[in-house]
Protein backbone atom coordinates (compact mmCIF):
# COMPACT_ATOMS: atom_id res chain seq x y z
CA UNK A 1 0.00 0.00 0.00
CA UNK A 2 1.48 3.54 -1.20
CA UNK A 3 1.55 5.79 1.42
CA UNK A 4 1.75 9.78 1.67
CA UNK A 5 4.85 11.71 3.04
CA UNK A 6 3.31 11.37 7.33
CA UNK A 7 2.39 7.26 6.48
CA UNK A 8 -1.16 7.39 5.69
CA UNK A 9 -2.43 5.46 2.77
CA UNK A 10 -3.24 7.58 -0.33
CA UNK A 11 -7.11 8.15 -1.26
CA UNK A 12 -8.22 8.13 -4.58
CA UNK A 13 -10.69 10.30 -5.68
CA UNK A 14 -14.23 8.50 -4.99
CA UNK A 15 -12.59 6.65 -1.92
CA UNK A 16 -15.43 6.01 0.20
CA UNK A 17 -13.29 7.20 3.28
CA UNK A 18 -13.06 10.31 2.16
CA UNK A 19 -15.48 12.52 4.05
CA UNK A 20 -17.07 16.35 2.40
CA UNK A 21 -16.78 17.89 6.45
CA UNK A 22 -18.97 20.86 6.93
CA UNK A 23 -17.30 23.46 8.89
CA UNK A 24 -20.25 25.51 10.80
CA UNK A 25 -17.94 28.98 11.53
CA UNK A 26 -20.32 31.67 13.04
CA UNK A 27 -18.04 33.66 10.32
CA UNK A 28 -19.42 31.68 7.57
CA UNK A 29 -20.58 28.08 6.51
CA UNK A 30 -17.62 26.22 4.38
CA UNK A 31 -16.52 22.52 3.66
CA UNK A 32 -12.90 20.73 2.96
CA UNK A 33 -12.72 17.27 1.45
CA UNK A 34 -10.74 15.00 4.16
CA UNK A 35 -10.27 11.93 4.95
CA UNK A 36 -13.34 10.58 7.49
CA UNK A 37 -12.94 9.58 10.92
CA UNK A 38 -10.11 11.18 13.63
CA UNK A 39 -7.90 12.72 10.87
CA UNK A 40 -10.66 14.91 8.97
CA UNK A 41 -12.57 15.45 12.30
CA UNK A 42 -8.91 17.22 14.16
CA UNK A 43 -8.55 19.05 10.92
CA UNK A 44 -12.07 20.06 11.01
CA UNK A 45 -11.88 20.99 14.21
CA UNK A 46 -8.92 23.02 13.70
CA UNK A 47 -10.46 24.78 10.90
CA UNK A 48 -13.71 25.74 12.81
CA UNK A 49 -11.19 27.23 15.55
CA UNK A 50 -8.88 29.13 12.60
CA UNK A 51 -12.37 30.45 10.82
CA UNK A 52 -13.11 31.77 14.11
CA UNK A 53 -10.40 32.98 15.83
CA UNK A 54 -7.75 33.72 13.45
CA UNK A 55 -9.88 34.74 10.21
CA UNK A 56 -12.84 33.85 8.31
CA UNK A 57 -12.17 30.93 5.58
CA UNK A 58 -14.91 31.97 3.27
CA UNK A 59 -15.27 34.04 0.54
CA UNK A 60 -15.63 35.04 -3.74
CA UNK A 61 -12.71 32.63 -3.89
CA UNK A 62 -12.74 28.94 -3.62
CA UNK A 63 -9.23 29.13 -2.09
CA UNK A 64 -9.61 26.12 0.76
CA UNK A 65 -9.23 22.42 -0.24
CA UNK A 66 -8.08 19.09 1.51
CA UNK A 67 -7.83 15.91 -0.81
CA UNK A 68 -5.51 16.37 -3.80
CA UNK A 69 -4.27 13.29 -5.79
CA UNK A 70 -0.90 14.76 -6.09
CA UNK A 71 2.71 14.57 -5.27
CA UNK A 72 4.63 16.97 -3.26
CA UNK A 73 5.36 20.38 -5.43
CA UNK A 74 8.76 19.72 -6.83
CA UNK A 75 9.22 16.37 -5.29
CA UNK A 76 8.26 12.55 -5.89
CA UNK A 77 6.69 12.24 -2.80
CA UNK A 78 2.73 11.92 -2.59
CA UNK A 79 1.47 14.89 -0.72
CA UNK A 80 -0.60 14.52 2.66
CA UNK A 81 -3.04 15.97 0.55
CA UNK A 82 -3.58 12.61 -1.18
CA UNK A 83 -3.93 11.19 1.73
CA UNK A 84 -6.26 13.45 2.92
CA UNK A 85 -4.68 14.56 6.35
CA UNK A 86 -3.93 17.94 5.10
CA UNK A 87 -5.61 21.43 4.18
CA UNK A 88 -5.42 24.67 2.84
CA UNK A 89 -6.78 27.93 4.30
CA UNK A 90 -7.26 30.75 2.77
CA UNK A 91 -4.18 30.25 0.03
CA UNK A 92 -4.53 33.58 -1.96
CA UNK A 93 -3.72 35.29 0.86
CA UNK A 94 -1.18 32.80 2.30
CA UNK A 95 1.16 31.95 -0.94
CA UNK A 96 3.49 29.10 -0.77
CA UNK A 97 6.82 30.09 0.06
CA UNK A 98 5.80 33.68 1.20
CA UNK A 99 6.51 34.52 5.31
CA UNK A 100 4.29 36.94 7.61
CA UNK A 101 1.44 36.97 5.01
CA UNK A 102 -1.86 38.47 5.94
CA UNK A 103 -2.97 37.57 9.62
CA UNK A 104 0.25 35.89 10.23
CA UNK A 105 2.10 39.14 9.91
CA UNK A 106 0.36 39.73 13.80
CA UNK A 107 2.64 38.31 16.38
CA UNK A 108 -0.57 37.52 18.90
CA UNK A 109 -1.98 35.46 15.65
CA UNK A 110 1.32 32.97 15.17
CA UNK A 111 1.27 32.56 19.15
CA UNK A 112 -2.41 31.51 19.18
CA UNK A 113 -1.93 29.48 16.29
CA UNK A 114 0.88 27.53 18.41
CA UNK A 115 -1.53 27.56 21.42
CA UNK A 116 -4.09 25.68 19.95
CA UNK A 117 -1.76 22.80 18.04
CA UNK A 118 0.10 22.43 21.59
CA UNK A 119 -3.56 21.79 23.04
CA UNK A 120 -4.27 19.73 20.17
CA UNK A 121 -1.25 17.57 21.74
CA UNK A 122 0.95 17.72 18.20
CA UNK A 123 -1.54 16.38 16.05
CA UNK A 124 -1.44 18.79 13.62
CA UNK A 125 1.43 20.71 12.09
CA UNK A 126 1.59 23.96 10.58
CA UNK A 127 3.31 24.79 7.06
CA UNK A 128 4.36 28.15 8.45
CA UNK A 129 6.53 25.78 10.63
CA UNK A 130 8.66 23.94 7.89
CA UNK A 131 12.15 25.10 8.09
CA UNK A 132 12.47 24.90 4.34
CA UNK A 133 10.10 26.55 2.02
CA UNK A 134 7.03 28.11 4.12
CA UNK A 135 3.33 27.13 3.42
CA UNK A 136 1.39 29.49 5.97
CA UNK A 137 -1.74 28.42 4.35
CA UNK A 138 -1.28 24.22 5.15
CA UNK A 139 -1.94 22.09 8.26
CA UNK A 140 -0.88 18.36 8.11
CA UNK A 141 -1.64 15.32 10.56
CA UNK A 142 1.51 14.23 11.82
CA UNK A 143 0.62 11.60 14.17
CA UNK A 144 -0.33 8.00 13.66
CA UNK A 145 -4.07 6.60 13.74
CA UNK A 146 -3.63 6.18 17.07
CA UNK A 147 -2.21 8.87 18.54
CA UNK A 148 -5.02 10.63 16.34
CA UNK A 149 -7.96 8.60 17.44
CA UNK A 150 -7.62 9.52 21.14
CA UNK A 151 -6.95 13.26 20.00
CA UNK A 152 -10.41 13.26 18.61
CA UNK A 153 -12.02 11.12 21.31
CA UNK A 154 -11.21 14.22 23.50
CA UNK A 155 -12.51 17.06 21.70
CA UNK A 156 -15.16 15.26 20.36
CA UNK A 157 -16.97 16.57 23.79
CA UNK A 158 -15.83 20.11 23.72
CA UNK A 159 -18.13 22.04 22.68
CA UNK A 160 -16.32 22.81 19.07
CA UNK A 161 -16.30 19.09 18.62
CA UNK A 162 -19.76 18.64 19.63
CA UNK A 163 -20.79 21.62 16.16
CA UNK A 164 -18.33 20.17 13.78
CA UNK A 165 -19.79 16.43 14.73
CA UNK A 166 -23.44 18.10 15.01
CA UNK A 167 -23.27 19.56 11.29
CA UNK A 168 -21.63 16.19 10.34
CA UNK A 169 -23.49 13.43 11.82
CA UNK A 170 -22.18 10.37 10.49
CA UNK A 171 -18.75 10.61 11.63
CA UNK A 172 -19.54 10.56 15.07
CA UNK A 173 -19.66 6.44 14.56
CA UNK A 174 -16.24 6.37 12.30
CA UNK A 175 -14.88 8.05 15.21
CA UNK A 176 -15.69 6.09 18.34
CA UNK A 177 -15.64 2.85 15.28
Amino acid sequence: MTTSQNRWPLLEYGDQRLHTWVIPARTGTFTLRLRNGSAGFLLAYLALWYAEKIEPVFGRVLDDWGHAVRAIRNAITPSNHYSATAMDLNAMAHPLGKVRTGIFRRRTAVDALHAKLRKMRGVIRWGGDYHGRKDEMHFEIVQNITVCEREARRLMKTPRGRRILAANPSQRAVILS
